[in-house]
């Protein structure tokens, strides 16, 4: 398998990590809040994006809209590393055999199942990033201490609490946005006549991250609310899974509580977008010329 998908996979997940992290930290807040299982979230702080980004940055400075990013750069190290692996190699694969760039149906399979085997060997990650991201931190965790005081007090399913909403909101963002992309560029270009530039890429990134956005948002507000939950304490109403939270959800807060965070989520997710894909590109434009190819392995 080309390697080389793996390691430009992930080092350009990592890269549109940097980018976009502040407005991942306002989602985070956002969709947290209101909750009435825990009286500690229930109030409403925070009203849309930018309200959130000078409400964090005044009550808790700057660096607060950075909280986690350790645990989000590890979180890119491995799981980016593994969707985008796993699905530019079969995409390959499936090119070598034949296989065209309009079969959506095979696009969006394949970008399933990289999502969901990524999603659930790295959620301990993503719920120490969730932790660090949903509320103000009064001193900095490393990676070992907050994984540490995770498995002391729930185990090893304490550090995979919500692994399945977390499953669920991976296969439809994989399922939708790589294959969106893949699908508008070749489009654009085959169909289209479009020359494959910088613009027909940057059209292409935020077209799919618009979609991904309006499918995968239920999902996202699900796993984020799930692994913020303390489930050791006595005090709160846990949520018994993805269906128990989304109707807990919509009979406290109504239906549209499911895509709270939307604004900021596109918001971020639209950076996040066309940098990784931006970057992608140019790795695969790099990978050409390093082994001088006329075509890129991935």
């Amino acid at each position: 398998m080309p390697k080389e998908a793996f390691l430009y996979g992930g080092l350009s997940a990592v890269i549109a990590e940097a980018v976009s992290y502040p407005i991942d930290t306002c989602k985070i807040r956002l969709q947290v809040q209101g909750q009435i299982t825990d009286d500690a979230l229930t109030a409403i702080k925070y009203r849309g994006t930018l309200h959130t980004l000078r409400s964090v940055t005044v009550d808790e400075g700057f660096a607060s809209l950075f909280n986690g990013f350790r645990f989000a750069a590890l979180r890119q190290a491995t799981y980016g590393t593994l969707r985008f692996g796993i699905f530019f190699t079969g995409k390959s694969l499936w090119n070598k055999r034949g296989g065209s760039d309009k079969n959506l149906p095979f696009l969006v399979s394949l970008g399933v199942t990289a999502g969901v085997i990524g999603s659930v060997i790295t959620t301990p990650i993503d719920r120490m990033k969730v932790l660090a991201q949903s509320t103000a931190q009064t001193r900095k965790k490393t990676i070992f201490s907050t994984f540490r005081r995770i498995y002391n007090k729930g185990g090893i399913s304490g550090l995979y609490q919500g692994k399945w909403p977390n499953a669920k909101r991976a296969a439809a963002v994989n399922g939708v946005e790589i294959p969106c992309y893949v699908f508008v560029k070749d489009g654009l270009v085959n169909t289209l006549g479009w020359e494959d530039s910088m613009k027909t890429q940057f059209l292409a990134a935020v077209i799919a991250s618009a979609v991904g956005i309006a499918i995968s948002q239920p999902f996202d507000t699900a796993k984020t609310r799930i692994m913020q939950q303390k489930t050791y304490r006595t005090d709160i109403r846990v949520y018994e899974g993805f269906f128990d939270m989304c109707r807990l959800t919509i009979s406290n807060e109504g239906r549209r509580a499911l895509w709270k965070g939307a604004g900021p989520a596109w918001c971020r997710n639209g950076p996040w977008n066309v940098a990784f894909y931006l970057s992608l590109e140019q790795f695969r434009t790099f990978d050409q010329w390093a082994h001088q190819r006329d075509h890129s392995y991935f």
